[in-house]
């Protein structure tokens, strides 16, 4: 699965995917927006991924990270996918 067609198949909601190092992508609602959110990693992690131009944004108290949705969003998914390698793509019911 290429970038492109990861980041295509997260905003439609329907995929969760299952990266390297038990971290996982799947599409919520957040204030009312749909956004890909990184879940799963760990502090020693978060430098690296604002590397790569994930955003983080605190919510309820709870450090989350989310993948731009705009017009970069698939080429930050590709920096984040060179590193942690899909181990799994999961089927769900839209959200």
């Amino acid at each position: 699965m290429s970038p492109n067609e990861a980041f295509s198949a997260l905003m439609e909601g329907r995929t969760v995917l299952e990266l390297a190092e038990d971290l996982q992508l799947r599409r919520v609602r957040v204030m009312g927006v749909h956004r890909i959110e990184l879940s799963g990693f760990t502090d020693t992690m978060r430098d690296q991924l604002r590397a790569y131009d994930l955003f983080s944004e605190i919510i309820s108290w709870k450090l989350r990270m989310f993948v731009p949705i705009n017009e970069t969003g698939a080429s930050v998914l590709a920096k984040v996918l060179d590193y942690y390698p899909v181990t799994r793509v999961s089927e769900r019911e839209a959200a």
